[in-house]
């Protein structure tokens, strides 16, 4: 979006991008449903509903966005105000639908957080003391995600009073910090359990979760950093840009599901429910820690049992 472009281009810019985006997340997230369906992995329901309501804010937040762009371009007294659309973006004070929209992207952006803390407490083996510190850090996300967007509520509120401004940064900055770190122990502990892979099968076993993970967990963070860039120098462009990234948001767990699909297309049933790829094969380890599962397909690591000796399995593909 250039800087000759007016409010109401932008916004017109930013929900063609999301529909985009949004037609993107319809494959992706039928292609999930289908994956999780005949997969079966561990913890399907959690799995299928995280999704499922995520899509599901999605699905709203460009219908609200919709709603809004008919209000700015079809409404009769705005459109008989010079520049009117633009006026009605820029007036974010007592705008119900603004304000709609703003608490979707806001829910979404904390439910995807949950959902990568959830898979680090899996990644680690059920490890609560890992997921101290990210928790906190979601708790304060939430705090100040919510409450930025409360004061946006009242009439005269606007996006650059210094309180709404304070709210924003701290949110964004804690979005991006708790992504990252979350990204980086899961990436950690795959990569630490890949380490024992090869002096037994002499390659690492686990490029291609590690890669998918951190793809995924980058791109929501460059998302957020662009936004609160813009937002940091005074270009209300940031705001404009949420369309964009709660479909980002969206689109993050969904392509870790994809991405564990590829090279999938001849694998055939070991058992009722479970995958393996023709040239998987199950590694005997000894170790300390109870048994675990890490297969490519990254949110499926699967407790074995617990005891001195651990069978690492793999379901996944070259690395």
């Amino acid at each position: 979006m250039s800087s000759g472009q007016t409010l109401a281009q932008m916004n017109l810019t930013c929900m063609w991008l999301e529909a985009i985006l949004y037609g993107v997340n319809c494959t992706l997230f039928s292609s999930c449903v289908h994956r999780i369906s005949i997969g079966r992995p561990t913890h399907r329901r959690l799995l299928l509903f995280a999704t499922s309501f995520q899509f599901a804010l999605a699905t709203v937040h460009v219908i609200l966005t919709f709603v809004q762009a008919m209000i700015a371009f079809t409404d009769t007294t705005i459109a008989a105000t010079p520049d009117g659309a633009s006026l009605y973006y820029a007036t974010t004070g007592g705008n119900y639908i603004f304000l709609a929209r703003q608490s979707v992207y806001v829910v979404n952006s904390v439910a995807q957080e949950l959902l990568l803390i959830w898979r680090l407490y899996i990644i680690w083996n059920h490890n609560f003391k890992v997921c101290i510190l990210p928790l906190i850090m979601w708790v304060a996300h939430c705090a100040a995600a919510s409450t930025a967007a409360a004061l946006l509520a009242p009439k005269n509120a606007t996006l650059f009073s210094h309180t709404f401004q304070a709210f924003a940064f701290s949110g964004w900055s804690l979005e991006m910090v708790l992504n990252v770190t979350v990204t980086a122990g899961i990436v950690y502990h795959i990569w630490q359990t890949g380490r024992r892979a090869p002096s037994l099968t002499g390659r690492f076993r686990y490029k291609n979760t590690i890669m998918a993970i951190v793809e995924s967990g980058a791109l929501i963070t460059a998302c957020t950093c662009v936004m609160f860039c813009l937002f940091v120098v005074g270009n209300v462009a940031g705001t404009v840009a949420i369309d964009i990234a709660i479909q980002i948001a969206t689109m993050t767990p969904l392509l870790i599901f994809v991405r564990a699909d590829l090279g999938r297309s001849h694998s055939k049933p070991e058992s009722p429910g479970r995958y393996l790829l023709p040239r998987s094969r199950s590694l005997d380890i000894n170790v300390v820690r109870s048994q675990i599962t890490v297969g490519d397909y990254a949110m499926d690591v699967i407790p074995k049992g617990k005891g001195a000796d651990c069978h690492l399995y793999s379901t996944g593909g070259s690395g």
